[in-house]
C-alpha cells in the first residue's frame, strides 16, 4: 500500500462516493494550474456545518463585469417560477426554507422518472436562479459575469468582500452524478466566506 501524504488522499481512497466525486470534480477544475494548496475545511454557521474540498492556485488573469439590470430580468423571472417547480415535486412549500425545499424538490426530481415537463436545462435555470437570488438578496451578493482562460460563467460575488458562488455550475455540475442535498451546504459555505478577509471586490 503506497503512502497517503494528505487528507485529499485518504478521502479519494477511503471517502464517501459524494466526496470521491467532489474530489474528482475539483481534480478536472485543477488540470493545467499550479496548485498552492489543498486541503479540506468545514465551514459552521447557524444552519450547521459543511465539508469541502478547497484549492488555492496561482492567480489566473479574468474580468469580472456585475450584470445590468437587463440581464438580471430573466433571472429573476426564472428564480419566480421556483414555486412551481418545489410544489410539483414536494407537493407544497414547507416553513423549512427555500434551502430545505430546494434541496427536496431537487432530490425528488433527480429520483423520479417522471420529470413533468421540467428538462435538466430547465432545473439549472430555475433552481440556479432561485438559489443564487437568495444569495444575493441575504449575504450582500451581487451577480456578476466571471471570463477567464475556462471560458465564462454567471457568479454571485460579495459586494465588499471577493468571495463567489456559481449557483448555475453548482447544479449542472451534479445532475449527471445524481447528487443531491447541496444548497444548503454550499450556502453555509458562503455564509463561513462571508466572515472571512477576503480582498476588497473590484469590479465596478
Amino acid at each position: 500500500m503506497g503512502v497517503v501524504t494528505n487528507i485529499i488522499d485518504v478521502i479519494r481512497r477511503f471517502g464517501s462516493s459524494t466526496q470521491k466525486t467532489a474530489i474528482q470534480r475539483q481534480d478536472e477544475q485543477l488540470q493545467g494550474k499550479r496548485v498552492i494548496d489543498r486541503r479540506r475545511h468545514v465551514a459552521r454557521s447557524e444552519l450547521g456545518q459543511s465539508s469541502q474540498f478547497v484549492a488555492t492556485v496561482e492567480p489566473v488573469p479574468e474580468t469580472v463585469v456585475p450584470l445590468t439590470d437587463e440581464e438580471l430580468l430573466p433571472i429573476f423571472e426564472n428564480a419566480a417560477l421556483v414555486d412551481g417547480f418545489i410544489v410539483a415535486f414536494r407537493k407544497h412549500r414547507t416553513d423549512d426554507g427555500l434551502l430545505a425545499d430546494l434541496d427536496a424538490a431537487f432530490g425528488a426530481w433527480s429520483e423520479e422518472a417522471d420529470k413533468r415537463g421540467y428538462s435538466s436545462e430547465t432545473v439549472i435555470e430555475i433552481a440556479g436562479a432561485a438559489f443564487g437570488k437568495f444569495c444575493a438578496d441575504s449575504l450582500n451578493m451581487r451577480w456578476v459575469r466571471v471570463t477567464d482562460v475556462d471560458g465564462t460563467a454567471i457568479a454571485v460575488q460579495g459586494r465588499l468582500k471577493d468571495f463567489r458562488g456559481f449557483p448555475y455550475a453548482a447544479i449542472s455540475k451534479r445532475i449527471p452524478t445524481g447528487e443531491y442535498g447541496f444548497f444548503k451546504p454550499i450556502y453555509i459555505s458562503l455564509q463561513d466566506a462571508a466572515e472571512r478577509d477576503w480582498k476588497a471586490t473590484s469590479a465596478t
